[in-house]
């Protein structure tokens, strides 16, 4: 399975998740999905976020050069759930999809 099948399977679990109202499960998918794109992107590049999705998701955050939704989406995936349970993302998968359309544009070009 290449990374876009990778890539698309991972969303559909987290549509999946989202429609069973499985909160916990679409904050996971939604973070590996973001990992399988930023992997393949490094791939390519340079290895600077890290290896694992949220090592990438706090660098994808902590990067200045990255476009302000990006670091925003990555900051709120990262983040941790509050005392209450409620997590800082209200919809992961959105927030998956602002960081996977960057790196797919980059990627495919």
């Amino acid at each position: 399975m290449n990374w876009l099948e990778a890539l698309e399977t991972e969303l559909a679990r987290g549509r999946q998740a989202e429609a069973e109202g499985n909160a916990g499960k679409v904050r996971t998918c939604a973070r590996r999905s973001v990992g399988i794109v930023v992997t393949e992107y490094q791939g390519r590049t340079e290895n600077k976020y890290g290896n694992d999705a949220m090592r990438q998701l706090g660098g994808l955050a902590a990067d200045t050069n990255l476009p302000r939704g990006v670091r925003e989406s990555a900051e709120r995936l990262q983040s941790r759930l509050s005392q209450d349970f409620t997590s800082p993302s209200e919809h992961p998968l959105e927030d998956a999809l602002v960081i996977i359309k960057f790196f797919r544009e980059k990627l495919l070009l």
